[in-house]
C-alpha cells in the first residue's frame, strides 16, 4: 500500500474509533431512577413493597432547582411525564440534597397500592422543584390479582405441590414393586402383582388430583 493511502486509511480508522468512543459514552446516563417491585403478583387494594433507587454522577444535578422529588404512578401505560400519566399518585418523596458537585445515591422503600386487578406499570419519575424531569423508569410491571386471590393462589400452589409429591412417591413404589415381581415366583409373585395393580389405581387417582390442582392454580394465580 502506498504511503499516502496508508495515512488516509489510518486517519479514517482513528476517526471511527473516536466516533465509537463518543457513542459508547453517550450510552452512559448521568442520572437514573430505577423502580423495583420484589413481588411480581400483588393484590388489589393491599399495599405492596416498592423500592426506588436514584443515582446521579457528580455535578449532574447542579442545574436542578432543589429539592429533588421522586414521584410514582401505577398505570396500564406510562405517559411521557408524571403529569402526563393517567391516575393518582401512588408515591411521592423528597430526596435529601447532596452538596453541590457531589454524586447522588439514594434508595427509597415505599408501600404502594393498586386499586384494581390487571397489569400495572410502575411509572417512576425524578423531578426538581420546578417539576423539570431528570430521569424516568417505565420498565417494571406488576400483575394485580383480585382481593383475596393471593391467599387462594398460595393455598392452591401448596395443594399442587402436595399432589405432585404424592404422585412421585407412587411412581417410585411402582418401580420398586415391578422389580420385585420380576424376581418373585408362585404365590409371592401373585401377591406382588395384586399390589402393583392397586398402586397403579392409586397412581391414576393421584394424577387426576394433580391435574385438578394444576387447573386451580391456573385459575386463581393468573
Amino acid at each position: 500500500m502506498r504511503r499516502g493511502a496508508a495515512v488516509v486509511f489510518g486517519t479514517a480508522c482513528a476517526a471511527l474509533l473516536i466516533l465509537a468512543a463518543v457513542a459508547g459514552a453517550a450510552l452512559i446516563e448521568p442520572v437514573t431512577i430505577t423502580a423495583t417491585a420484589p413481588e411480581a403478583q400483588v393484590e388489589a387494594g393491599k399495599p405492596f413493597k416498592l423500592e426506588v433507587a436514584v443515582e446521579a454522577e457528580a455535578a449532574a444535578l447542579d442545574i436542578a432547582a432543589r429539592p429533588l422529588k421522586v414521584r410514582v404512578k401505577l398505570a396500564p401505560e406510562c405517559g411521557g411525564s408524571f403529569a402526563g400519566t393517567a391516575g393518582p399518585a401512588a408515591y411521592e418523596a423528597t430526596l435529601a440534597s447532596p452538596p453541590a458537585g457531589a454524586a447522588l445515591s439514594q434508595t427509597l422503600s415505599a408501600k404502594v397500592t393498586a386499586p384494581s386487578p390487571g397489569t400495572e406499570v410502575v411509572c417512576a419519575f425524578l423531578e426538581d422543584a420546578t417539576e423539570r424531569q431528570f430521569a424516568t423508569d417505565t420498565e417494571e410491571e406488576v400483575t394485580v390479582l383480585p382481593a383475596g386471590a393471593v391467599k387462594q393462589c398460595t393455598a392452591a400452589t401448596k395443594q399442587l405441590q402436595k399432589a405432585k409429591k404424592s404422585l412421585k412417591r407412587l411412581e417410585h413404589r411402582i418401580k420398586k414393586v415391578k422389580r420385585q415381581v420380576k424376581k418373585a415366583h408362585g404365590a409371592h409373585r401373585k401377591a406382588l402383582a395384586r399390589k402393583l395393580h392397586k398402586l397403579r389405581a392409586h397412581k391414576r387417582k393421584a394424577a387426576k388430583r394433580r391435574q385438578v390442582a394444576s387447573r386451580k392454580v391456573s385459575g386463581v394465580c393468573t
